[in-house]
């Protein structure tokens, strides 16, 4: 009897630990249950798999603008200072909106670099020309240029006597408007006027200090700025079309005229000069576009398609310059003539070998010092183009410029 007592409450524990399992196991956790027969016993298993998300939140979305800022003050009832202010306002609210911003002071040293004697009163000019726009965007790496105005500050003022208290209602209100342009096309995207008021009361010996106004003012307005932008993005109107419009064109050069002769060492360290010749290359010359220096030659650059001037310089060489239709995918080669200067110093770079002579033999020790004087003349900013570029030839012969 005790047994069978036993086997009761075991029994009852078990269903009760199981209803208990079950009605505290939380919403997003499943069980498994498995049945099976061992040894002439029924064993049940019951799994239970909890499933727990993490919401991870997504990093930030890299920035696809980086706009050049213009301030401009066509109001004249402020000064340097609120003006200033006026850039820091609207920087750090667009900012917001994961924007980079170019500062205005390096944004017209750039307009100053392209037209030198120039003033901020030409900044309009400037921007007015769809090229000057492009040279701009391409010389500060921008996508596009924002130029921000300060077109109106108003004073309206109403005195008010009632009571014998004497106030005066100072409206003021400022109008603000930008308007953005494309960074590739110079084209305009986007414009809008914002505008603030505010009314300060003035008493008998009570006034609001006048840059506290106007700074209020100017905030507000670029917080309308941020928020006119931001819905000009979430239009489309707006694009990250900085690369749009780019082809890639190669770039390479050589010198015109010069050559050097084909200088081999063969196993035995023995001089064998043959009758072909090399070309060279100048290295790191600047590219400039349209009077823009964007890249250096040879290499591969990302530039308008259409007509462009060309120029390519480099010390000890005279500028070449040429107007080139660039197309995705061409391939220019560059012939730069040296100047007097340069082919001096073209002559004592390679004089060491006007000494070789076919057939002598050298030591290890001299073979070293020829092979560092061929590598001196690469590090000088020249390449010789080796036209079969192997390093060991039939006969163990090895190139001297290319070991």
């Amino acid at each position: 009897m005790p047994t069978k007592l036993t086997s009761v409450l075991v029994s009852l524990l078990f269903s009760a630990s199981t209803l208990l399992a079950q009605t505290s196991t939380p919403a997003n956790t499943t069980v498994q249950t498995k049945t099976y027969d061992e040894a002439g016993k029924t064993v049940t298993e019951r799994t239970l798999t909890t499933v727990v998300k993490e919401e991870v939140p997504k990093p930030a979305k890299p920035s696809e603008y980086t706009v050049a800022i213009f301030v401009a003050n066509r109001a004249g009832a402020v000064g340097d200072k609120e003006l200033g202010a006026m850039e820091d306002y609207v920087t750090s609210r667009i900012t917001e909106l994961n924007v980079h911003v170019i500062s205005g002071e390096t944004a017209l040293n750039a307009v100053a670099g392209m037209a030198p004697g120039a003033k901020e009163n030409a900044l309009d000019a400037q921007l007015a020309q769809s090229t000057s726009a492009v040279r701009l965007a391409q010389t500060l790496g921008a996508s596009h240029l924002l130029q921000v105005s300060l077109a109106g500050f108003d004073s309206n003022k109403k005195s008010i006597d009632a009571y014998g208290v004497k106030t005066v209602n100072d409206e003021r209100t400022v109008r603000v408007t930008y308007k953005i342009l494309d960074g590739t096309t110079g084209g305009s995207l986007a414009a809008d006027t914002v505008r603030v008021s505010k009314i300060y009361q003035q008493a008998d010996g009570m006034s609001e200090e006048r840059s506290s106004v106007v700074n209020d003012l100017l905030d507000e307005a670029a917080v309308k700025v941020a928020a006119s932008l931001k819905r000009q993005i979430d239009r489309g109107r707006i694009t990250a079309s900085a690369s749009q419009g780019l082809v890639a064109v190669t770039i390479t050069t050589e010198l015109a005229d010069v050559y050097v002769p084909d200088v081999r060492i063969g196993p035995e360290n023995t001089i064998n000069i043959s009758e072909s010749k090399f070309k060279v290359s100048a290295l790191a010359a600047t590219v400039e576009i349209d009077g823009i220096a964007v890249g250096t030659a040879p290499g591969q650059l990302g530039v308008k398609a259409g007509l462009h001037k060309l120029r390519v310089v480099r010390e000890g060489f005279k500028p070449w310059e040429r107007t080139v239709n660039f197309a995705n995918g061409q391939h220019l080669n560059v012939p730069l003539e040296m100047s007097e200067a340069g082919y001096a110093r073209w002559r004592d770079a390679t004089a060491f070998m006007n000494d070789l002579k076919n057939g002598a033999k050298l030591t290890d020790a001299e073979v070293k010092v020829l092979e560092g004087r061929a590598k001196m003349l690469e590090n000088s900013g020249y390449k010789v183009n080796s036209t079969d570029g192997v390093k060991t030839l039939v006969g163990g012969l090895h190139s001297l410029f290319n070991f």
